[in-house]
């Protein structure tokens, strides 16, 4: 009996503990709430403080939106924030829809101190945080209505461009960058939507209706950041026209080619990628230096700023200058020896991969091993992509072990472009050395699209004399 008696004291108490946990929503649906009766645009409708906005939301259609057995927040503006709604926007039916829409949410939101981003019904978001949405104050914050809440602004809610919509339509977007991005359009092939039509018989691979296997893109959305984007925000950085032409100055030496449009070219793009960053920052907490999205340190000087532009998708900059230096834009290549392109020759019987602990560095670490080959100066190929025309120190790790028993140094080399090149000499692999070893510094005087790097072995066909071994290449940037 007592411990029956328990169990229902115990129930009783998580009960008790759990209705204050209901939230005010939950609460609403009491018969004796006044509000119960009254759907969303009822309350505005009956606002007087409101009129304005039920006027607007009446010509613009969400009226019956709003009053629907569908859930939504409206963020409501007072008649004295719309006083100054430019009346260009409230004669043009495409404006206007997009203004009201900027202030209904389709899901239920209550002010919270947890930042929230809104996605409203004209597709943009605003963000929450406790009574403020965006920079407008909650004057009356979650009022209920049978199908939602309603929270009344004291500013309204611009629907504002996106920070691509900036770049492609503000007068005050620098020609200079604007040119540059909007020539990075290009079509992309994408299966999603292609009519298969037949198969190739040469090579088996399927044939699709011409104009049905790509899209329309820009290169930067899909290599950098997308900033069409609504879900996301950015922290984007435009130069002014002279400001883009000294960043061209500076890094045209590093994409020598034989043609002086293609080192432009290439120039830009190495400028542009690193001058949008996710993550909104005004200027209160914009730091000195932000990271790329390819872990390049851009340099921030507020002195800089020539103007700041608040987009729907974060906050774009206008600069007359932006600190990225060659030594943090260029950047070491690690090379893991065991992931090579190809071999001189199909040797997959006489290679391994090794797994060995470091004692210098405390870490373990796999290495690949060439040993009895029979080849002489048999090789494994590596490829860099997009290697700018300046100077690097070469290093590698080469784990000498006593492999196979044996004591006797070897030596190999890094053919530079082929593997017999002379650029870098043969190096002597010593013993139980698990330092990382300078190995020589080559130059590249011209930006190559590929280079090709090859670990190379001794000129000799002796077992012992002619292994080939690496953890890893390091190629530092001599800048």
């Amino acid at each position: 009996m007592r411990r029956k008696f328990l169990g229902v004291l115990q129930l009783m108490l998580i009960t008790g503990l759990l209705l204050p946990g209901c939230n005010k929503w939950d609460d609403h649906n009491s018969l004796t709430d006044p509000m119960v009766g009254k759907d969303l645009f009822q309350q505005i409708s009956e606002n007087a403080a409101l009129s304005k906005f039920a006027e607007l939301l009446t010509k613009s259609g969400y009226d019956k939106v709003i009053a629907s057995s569908k859930t939504y927040t409206v963020f409501a503006p007072t008649n004295t924030a719309l006083s100054t709604l430019d009346p260009a926007i409230v004669n043009d039916s495409a404006r206007l829809r997009m203004f009201v829409g900027n202030h209904i949410a389709n899901q239920l939101y209550q002010t919270t101190t947890t930042p929230v981003r809104l996605q409203m019904l004209n597709g943009k978001y605003n963000n929450l945080q406790g009574k403020l949405l965006e920079d407008a104050n909650i004057t009356i914050a979650d009022q209920y209505t049978k199908n939602g809440y309603l929270q009344v602004l004291d500013k309204m809610l611009p629907a504002l461009p996106s920070a691509w919509e900036f770049l492609e339509t503000s007068p005050l977007a620098p020609a200079k960058q604007k040119a540059y991005l909007l020539s990075l359009f290009r079509n992309v092939f994408n299966p999603a939507n292609a009519v298969q039509i037949g198969i190739n018989p040469a090579t088996g691979l399927p044939i699709y209706q011409a104009g049905t296997d790509s899209i329309r893109t820009n290169i930067f959305w899909r290599d950098v950041h997308d900033l069409r984007n609504e879900s996301k925000q950015y922290t984007f950085f435009m130069l002014s026209d002279a400001a883009w032409d000294s960043e061209e100055n500076k890094y045209k030496p590093f994409f020598i080619t034989g043609d002086a449009d293609s080192t432009t070219r290439l120039a830009d793009s190495a400028i542009v990628k690193d001058l949008a960053v996710e993550g909104y920052y005004p200027q209160s907490t914009l730091p000195d230096t932000l990271l790329s999205k390819f872990n390049v340190k851009v340099g921030i000087n507020k002195s800089a700023i020539v103007q700041t532009v608040k987009v729907s998708n974060g906050i774009v900059y206008i600069m007359r200058s932006v600190d990225v230096r060659p030594k943090d834009k260029f950047q070491q290549y690690i090379i893991e020896a065991e992931s090579y392109r190809g071999s001189s020759a199909d040797r997959r019987g006489n290679t391994y991969f090794r797994d060995r602990f470091n004692p210098l560095t405390g870490q373990q670490f796999r290495d690949v091993l060439v040993f009895n080959h029979g080849l002489a100066m048999f090789n494994l190929n590596y490829r860099l992509t997009n290697v700018p025309a300046l100077k690097f120190r070469a290093y590698w790790v080469a784990l000498h072990d006593n492999i196979n028993n044996n004591t006797a140094t070897f030596t190999q080399k890094l053919g530079i472009g082929s593997p017999t090149s002379t650029v870098l000499p043969y190096i002597t692999v010593a013993v139980n050395d698990y330092r990382e070893i300078y190995i020589g510094e080559f130059s590249s005087t011209t930006y190559m699209p590929f280079l090709n790097l090859f670990l190379t072995a001794a000129n000799t066909t002796t077992a012992n004399t002619n292994p080939i071994v690496c953890d890893y290449i390091r190629l530092e940037p001599v800048l």
